[in-house]
């Protein structure tokens, strides 16, 4: 019995540590989801790029290396892997055109979707510490995980968005709105360092985004958060 006691009283102790890591991490975060009618952030940057996918063909892309348009003399440097383009059909991408990003879909319940990484580089003095992207058709289970040196440092979902939406009201969360799913573009500020993003999703589903910015902020932006 004495055993018991100790081992459960070392279970509860470790879940309050476990607690209070978490509550650590969150606060090194900052989301801000901007104004429904912004397609990109608000903030003010050292430097910032921007992928919007339409260069690339409809396709798979097992590998892909991007510059966020800064030219091979920008300082951001993200590698892809399980990257999926795909055209916009009636309501997925910015302003319903182009191509938007997602990731491998699968109609089988029993097969676990392969994530989407973006691993990130600065050759800037000054480490990246903002990413953001157009959150298209939100759905449940949809996520993204910022990770640095393989450590999980925070992890966001569709609930998370939406439950902010909802703490303005029923009116603000309507604004973005399209056809009953939440669209936005959503700014992670980082006082933290990360090097890894992670989209992820459910099975007969698939996490669509565009839009990636990633850069070294000065000044947030506006928006809810």
């Amino acid at each position: 019995m004495a055993s018991q006691r100790i081992c459960l009283f070392a279970f509860f102790a470790a879940v309050q540590i476990l607690i209070c890591l978490v509550n650590v991490d969150a606060s090194n975060v900052t989301v801000m989801i901007e104004p429904a009618w912004r397609r990109e952030s608000s903030a003010k940057f050292g430097y910032v790029g921007i992928e919007r996918f339409d260069s690339l063909a409809a396709q798979r892309h097992p590998r892909y290396v991007s510059r966020f348009g800064l030219g091979s003399s920008g300082p951001i440097t993200g590698t892809y892997s399980n990257l999926v383009i795909d055209p916009v059909h009636s309501y997925e991408g910015v302003d319903r055109c182009g191509m938007y990003a997602t990731i491998p879909y699968t109609r089988s319940s029993s097969t676990p979707l392969a994530p989407c990484t973006l691993r990130l580089r600065s050759t800037s003095s000054t480490l990246i510490n903002f990413f953001g992207f157009y959150w298209t058709v939100m759905k449940p289970h949809d996520a993204v995980t910022f990770y640095n040196n393989g450590v999980e440092v925070f992890k966001f979902t569709e609930r998370n968005a939406t439950n902010i939406l909802q703490d303005y009201g029923t009116e603000e969360l309507e604004k973005y709105l399209i056809e009953g799913k939440v669209w936005c573009f959503i700014s992670f500020y980082f006082n933290v360092p990360f090097d890894e993003v992670k989209f992820e999703q459910r099975p007969y589903s698939s996490i669509q985004t565009d839009n990636h910015m990633v850069g070294y902020f000065t000044h947030r932006g506006e928006g809810f958060s």
